[in-house]
């Protein structure tokens, strides 16, 4: 069975979406690796993409996309380029895809993988995504390949009424998938969020992260118990 095969078969039975299964098997991940790691594109292991980084875990990726619900009229918000992979992908499900990277290098390199493979939909940016003063506009969806310590409001502002935000919440050892609907009408903010997986990120950067701000309290997972002598 070949590489390819067994790791969409893989993804489809973890319950990734039809239609992000479909993308998936229209990008080839070998191009959105260094070469030296081609042989292990495939894989789920952990794959060095550059500037300190690794790759996201595909299954956890697939999930996240899956959850915004894309439509072809769709224009999405993805914080987090990393090497491309999920940039091309989310190309493939919307009509527009404006992809921010702080690492400028890997923005420089996933633009080419990207336009490389003839995916010609994203607008890549270089910077900080939660202080990003660009005429960006409002979005139908809105994703974040990184941890934010607390709600990213900054990000989620940007989300259309109706609209999706997928981000990982929580501390630095482990976070939680958090998906906010914009509906007005909701009764408390909080009916908005809904919690789903646990997953290890890398923190965000900028204001809503522990790297730039390490002084911040940072939160437990969501469903967690809080710890002994704090109930």
């Amino acid at each position: 069975m070949k590489e390819s095969t067994k790791y969409l078969k893989h993804l489809k039975e973890a319950g990734i979406a039809k239609a992000v299964l479909d993308a998936a098997a229209d990008v080839d991940r070998k191009k959105f690796v260094d070469p030296i790691f081609a042989d292990r594109a495939y894989s789920f292991e952990e794959i060095p993409i550059g500037c300190g980084q690794k790759n996201d875990d595909p299954v956890i990726m697939a999930r996240m996309i899956g959850q915004l619900g894309l439509k072809k009229k769709s224009r999405v918000l993805e914080v987090g380029t990393g090497s491309g992979y999920s940039t091309a992908i989310l190309s493939l499900l919307s009509h527009e895809v404006v992809t921010i990277e702080y690492h400028e290098d890997l923005a420089r390199t996933a633009k080419e993988r990207v336009i490389g493979q003839g995916f010609n939909s994203a607008r890549f940016y270089a910077g900080d995504a939660t202080d990003f003063d660009g005429p960006l506009g409002l979005f139908d969806s809105v994703i974040v390949f990184a941890a934010c310590s607390r709600t990213p409001y900054f990000l989620i502002n940007a989300v259309k009424p109706g609209g999706i935000a997928v981000f990982p919440m929580g501390p630095p050892h482990q976070q939680q998938i958090a998906r906010f609907v914009n509906n007005a009408e909701a009764r408390r903010m909080s009916d908005n969020f809904r919690f789903l997986d646990f997953c290890a990120f890398d923190s965000i950067r900028g204001v809503y992260g522990w790297v730039d701000v390490p002084d911040v309290d940072v939160p437990p997972p969501p469903g967690t118990d809080p710890p002994d002598g704090e109930r």
